[in-house]
């Protein structure tokens, strides 16, 4: 009995000495960041605060002091009078204490950020700018064009990847084909939107069509996540459908990340065809509203399907890219 009391008092011994040091590392780290992007600000260097990460989780490729240009990300609140912008999420706009009472340094911009379209936004469990006066937020950074700060759900390396492919990616691509098409889908009742596509995917599959369905709706998840590479690159198409209708300039991951940037021709469904047009490069898609029905779509794919060289066509833009492709290609990589 009493060396187990004994061993108990020594492993609660360890446990607390574990915190301390965990804690007595994060603050000395905190610390050292914070006399280091002071030095940075003093030496020239412009300060963005982000007010909290998004979703109040890391941001890849973003941790506190990263350089970017002249500037420098810090998650301190307490350089905010040195920040010259704020990054707000628009998760970040819930009950936390806000900045100076919802009031903004004259000289600085706080700037309302979102890659997620209304539908979502409208749903989600959170505060909308509209709560705070009309000069909190001065500045925009979302994935649409006439916002103050152009941001895409295309990343400047993946553009630069994707739009520096040419024939020899082509032949090499095309040869691996082998699958009609693939769809990984997250949510299918959550938003209207999202139950009208998996409607008109079930259409597409009761008309004879192959489509792999993977994901959360479908409880796949982890097998989706076990497919091996050559599996991957043998599928054709990618229904790139969106989870909002009729979105001005709304063209996701689905588009760019699982269709274009990893060999796939994008379906797309969801996201008007005049705004993808302006998105993207010439013939480099498909959108479901240039057919009348499920089936004819489906008689269409199983046709490319069969006929290699009218497949090829999809990818023309990229072993031929003209003056459109290379002007769409700048807007992304800049």
């Amino acid at each position: 009995y009493l060396y187990k009391r004994y061993w108990n008092i020594i492993s609660l011994g360890i446990i607390f000495l574990f915190i301390y040091c965990c804690l007595l590392y994060f603050k000395t780290h905190a610390i050292e960041d914070q006399r280091r992007i002071e030095n940075e600000y003093n030496s020239g260097k412009i300060i963005i605060l982000s007010w909290r990460r998004p979703w109040g989780f890391s941001w890849l490729g973003h941790a506190e002091g990263q350089n970017i240009g002249n500037c420098i990300l810090t998650y301190d609140r307490n350089l905010i009078r040195e920040a010259a912008a704020v990054i707000f999420h628009y998760t970040a706009l819930d009950n936390e204490v806000m900045p100076w009472k919802h009031y903004r340094n004259e000289k600085q911009y706080f700037i309302f950020w979102t890659m997620d379209g209304p539908s979502y936004m409208r749903n989600a469990e959170i505060r909308h700018p509209v709560k705070f006066d009309h000069s909190f937020i001065n500045w925009t950074m979302t994935y649409r064009l006439n916002s103050d700060i152009f941001y895409p759900h295309l990343s400047m390396d993946m553009a630069r990847t994707v739009f520096s492919r040419r024939k020899p990616y082509v032949d090499d691509i095309i040869s691996k084909k082998s699958r009609l098409g693939l769809w990984v889908a997250q949510d299918s009742h959550f938003l209207l939107g999202s139950k009208l596509r998996l409607k008109y995917i079930d259409e597409l599959v009761e008309a004879g069509l192959s489509i792999d369905r993977y994901g959360w709706c479908f409880g796949n998840t982890q097998a989706y996540k076990k497919l091996p590479l050559e599996v991957l690159d043998s599928y054709k198409f990618y229904f790139a459908f969106e989870d909002a209708k009729e979105c001005i300039d709304y063209l996701t991951t689905e588009f760019w990340d699982q269709a274009v940037y990893k060999g796939r021709v994008p379906l797309v469904w969801g996201t008007s065809k005049a705004t993808v047009e302006s998105l993207v490069p010439s013939g480099s898609f498909i959108h479901t509203d240039d057919f009348k029905t499920p089936n004819e779509l489906a008689a269409y794919l199983k046709y490319l399907d069969k006929n290699i060289a009218a497949y090829r066509e999809y990818f023309k833009w990229v072993e031929n890219p003209d003056e459109k492709t290379l002007k769409i290609s700048k807007l992304y990589e800049q």
